[in-house]
């Protein structure tokens, strides 16, 4: 059971490492690339959506193929799309490079909760889904600060290389070490099949609900990570080392969240009172955002983020507790939506472009506000939440 927790756990370092560790050298890449640091920023946008597009299908081929095999696969895609990413001559060939990273590498986000599925027993589920969310907090809490310092001595298309070899590294230690993870009734879907699959999801209350929770919080997560270098660098003007310094005490405050959620003998209360931190965290926010001071807007940004590392397990888990005739298919469908939004909420940051630190902070955190809502609603209402 650990050795298999252990290799799910270095798995799913992948697509956060491609997400973050090269944020500190965006301004590096817009001068080296002639384009602009918005530009950049938008090729994360195109990764989220190679994220999104990669949950999908990464969920319909484990209802039929081996979820180890796929994984390994999808590994494979990521090594490549980051060799693309080393020796891109142009923003375009970058981005095109980054949605391939995606598209590969983050199949781990559904497949690795899959393999969870078919080789933990239900009460082992929650513990090992908040360990894989807290491996989440911390990739991208530590890789700025590793990219940050790589910056200052290696160029931008090293760190794109060394995401390559840690990936290409993954493929044999998953293949002989982890036991394959294969479908019970392994076969595709009838278009019909595949139709009433979606409608049974969308037409399940928890689904619906998990859902919304998870779009979200991932909403303002990664709305942080699009525009932390816009915010942090060029709005607030910190160095590359100082960025990835500084960006790493918000993904500390989403390791928090998941951690009271595993500690937790309550699952429900645990993200109740996660949420309510996070709301604290949201009023510190928006003043800080006033003061635009780097320090104080992150420590800030911390407290918020406590709700977000929660949420995130509890509706993954949350999900695992559902029923579905098609569970892979269920599960991708349910982490398309989080990516997807997560990737139209980019576009809609890099399109209105806030001019002020108080205007960005203000729409980053919009999203969980109107989650904190709904959680506070639920509780008047004294639904199960």
């Amino acid at each position: 059971m650990r050795q298999r927790t252990w290799i799910l756990l270095l798995i799913v370092m992948a697509p956060q490492l491609g997400l973050s560790l090269l944020n500190p050298a965006n301004s590096a890449i817009a001068a080296d690339l002639g384009a602009t640091l918005n530009q950049v920023e938008f090729t994360l946008t195109l990764y989220m959506a190679g994220y999104a597009l990669s949950m999908f299908l990464a969920g319909t081929l484990a209802d039929r193929f081996d979820a180890r095999r796929l994984q390994s696969l999808g590994l494979a895609l990521f090594a490549l799309g980051g060799l693309i990413c080393a020796v891109a001559p142009h923003i375009a060939v970058l981005g095109a490079g980054r949605f391939l990273q995606a598209l590969g590498g983050t199949s781990a986000t559904v497949l690795c909760r899959i393999i969870v599925q078919r080789h933990y027993p239900t009460e082992a589920r929650v513990g090992v889904l908040a360990s894989m969310s807290m491996m989440i907090s911390l990739t991208p809490a530590l890789s700025p600060l590793l990219g940050g310092v790589l910056s200052q001595v290696a160029p931008w298309r090293v760190l794109f290389l060394l995401t390559a070899i840690f990936a290409v590294a993954l493929i044999p230690l998953l293949e002989l070490l982890l036991a394959p993870a294969a479908p019970m009734h392994p076969r595709f879907p009838t278009p019909g099949e595949y139709a009433r699959a979606l409608g049974q999801a969308l037409g399940n209350k928890q689904f619906r609900w998990y859902a919304c929770c998870i779009c979200l919080v991932w909403m303002t997560y990664f709305g942080f990570i699009h525009s932390s270098s816009t915010l942090l660098q060029s709005m607030l003007g910190q160095s590359s080392l100082a960025y990835g310094a500084l960006v790493a005490i918000p993904a500390l405050g989403y390791l928090c969240g998941s951690m009271m959620v595993k500690r937790s003998s309550s699952l429900g209360r645990a993200v109740t009172r996660a949420v309510a931190c996070g709301a604290i965290g949201l009023l510190l926010s928006a003043g800080a955002g006033l003061l635009a001071q780097p320090l104080a807007l992150v420590a800030s940004l911390a407290v918020a983020f406590i709700g977000v590392g929660a949420v995130i397990p509890y509706a993954q888990a949350g999900l695992l507790g559902v029923a579905f005739t098609y569970p892979g298919l269920s599960t991708g469908f349910f982490f398309f939506l989080q990516m997807a939004s997560g990737a139209l909420y980019g576009a809609v940051l890099s399109t209105l472009a806030p001019a002020t630190v108080a205007a960005l902070i203000a729409v980053i955190l919009l999203p969980q506000a109107i989650l904190t809502a709904l959680f506070l609603s639920a509780r008047l209402r004294g639904s199960g939440v």
